[in-house]
């Protein structure tokens, strides 16, 4: 698991557990994650969508390249929303 050590990193620079609400959410969920999602979430809780491991053949990825200005990022947000018709937009 290649990015593991930026994530302790990360979390060690965090307030404690009782100061704080952690998500993670992956679109791929390996024993490798789970365990450290086990680790580091208080409480640990795990909901699947779908057949963990199967992929879905109507996915479409689109990358869009933003400007720092948070305004820009809105407006580009709101049109891609509106480009399309759908259940899940995930960023």
């Amino acid at each position: 698991m290649g990015f593991e050590p930026q994530i302790r990193r990360v979390v060690r620079a965090m307030p404690p557990t009782t100061a704080r609400h952690t998500l993670l959410f992956s679109a791929t969920f390996p024993d490798a994650i789970q365990r450290l999602a086990r680790e580091f979430l208080r409480p640990y809780v795990w909901i699947g969508v779908g057949r963990v491991g199967s992929t879905v053949d109507g996915i479409e990825q689109r990358i869009v390249r933003a400007a720092p200005d948070k305004r820009k990022k809105l407006q580009l947000v709101v049109a891609a929303l509106g480009e399309r018709r759908g259940r899940a937009p995930v960023f």
